[in-house]
């Protein structure tokens, strides 16, 4: 059965192993027509010679411009029917890409994108007191399990995300964050992609104008749900397109950059976006924060970095509405 053709990204940033290693996965994937792109973001460490040594299709930029800057440059000139977005951090099960390209086809003319079925990589346990965790939405804190219990199948398999979704306050969130595989239930229908694994049509892609570059990283995805819904485009979670994603490899979760850029984009998303009550629900919880962090530390300057930049989210905010839906 012949699918649409792909073309699959990956951005590397100052990891060519991890990058290597989800290529990797891909590759044997690939049906004619089909082109996997890396993207080296300015890496200087000489990732990009390691990276095209091994054969991959490399792109370099001449400064790392973020995420979304990067993930352009590997759509330049998309010819193909669809493109993948991968995480070099992520790596592909067997059937990935038929999967979650195959829905694309035109045959469900509003469905524009799909989402992959993210799944923490390794095995977790319970956290004890003191251990570093991740802590899901009832307050469970999971630790990953070591190697030897993972090997003896201790532990369970616990999911990143199956698709974005946004609460009452502005979060862009990974629906399903730390569900037990075993026990998942996720509908087809949900609000975004997570742009860990994702898919978009390319005339869809052309139409949403790509990924949005002034954000660096992180709510690149949670903006390009926003735009897909505007523009009147559903999104699908494929249970049946799985990759094994290393949380935070790359950037480190709970990073003061992490921490600063996440409150600054998690603002100006949801001005642009989010109606109104939502947004000024974001405004209020960030200056809340802030203030709770005595305006000081990455809580404040993210915050401070979103209220000077918030008079142009408003002003595109008010474009947007005045757009034909």
């Amino acid at each position: 059965m012949t699918r649409p053709t792909a073309r699959v990204v990956l951005v590397n940033w100052r990891r060519a192993d991890l990058t290597l290693r989800a290529a990797g996965s891909i590759l044997p994937q690939l049906r004619g027509g089909d082109r996997l792109v890396v993207v080296d973001n300015a890496s200087g460490d000489g990732s990009a010679e390691t990276l095209r040594q091994a054969g991959l299709d490399v792109v370099e930029t001449a400064e790392n411009l973020g995420f979304g800057a990067g993930a352009n440059a590997g759509a330049a000139g998309l010819s193909e029917d669809v493109l993948v977005l991968l995480n070099n951090d992520a790596v592909a099960e067997d059937g990935f890409l038929d999967a979650l390209v195959g829905p694309l086809d035109g045959s469900r003319p509003r469905l524009g994108a799909t989402t992959a079925l993210m799944l923490l990589a390794g095995r977790w346990r319970r956290a004890h007191d003191g251990e570093d965790a991740l802590v899901d939405a009832r307050g469970l804190r999971w630790t990953r399990a070591g190697e030897p219990a993972a090997a003896a199948g201790e532990g369970v398999v616990l999911v990143n995300s199956t698709g974005n979704i946004v609460d009452g306050s502005g979060n862009g969130q990974d629906r399903d964050w730390l569900t037990p595989l075993d026990g998942l239930d996720a509908p087809e229908e949900v609000f975004g992609v997570c742009g860990g694994a994702c898919a978009v049509r390319t005339d869809v892609w052309r139409q949403v104008g790509g990924l949005r570059e002034d954000l660096f990283m992180y709510y690149e995805d949670t903006d390009l749900s926003w735009c897909l819904r505007e523009a009147g485009f559903d999104v699908a979670f494929v249970r049946g397109a799985v990759v094994h994603h290393e949380h935070a490899a790359s950037s480190g979760a709970g990073s003061d950059m992490f921490v600063r850029v996440n409150t600054r984009n998690r603002l100006l998303v949801a001005v642009e976006h989010a109606p109104a009550r939502v947004a000024l629900a974001a405004l209020a919880r960030t200056t809340g924060r802030m203030l709770t962090a005595g305006l000081r530390g990455p809580v404040a300057t993210g915050g401070a970095q979103a209220l000077r930049a918030l008079p142009s989210a408003l002003h595109r905010r008010a474009l947007r509405r005045r757009r034909p839906r």
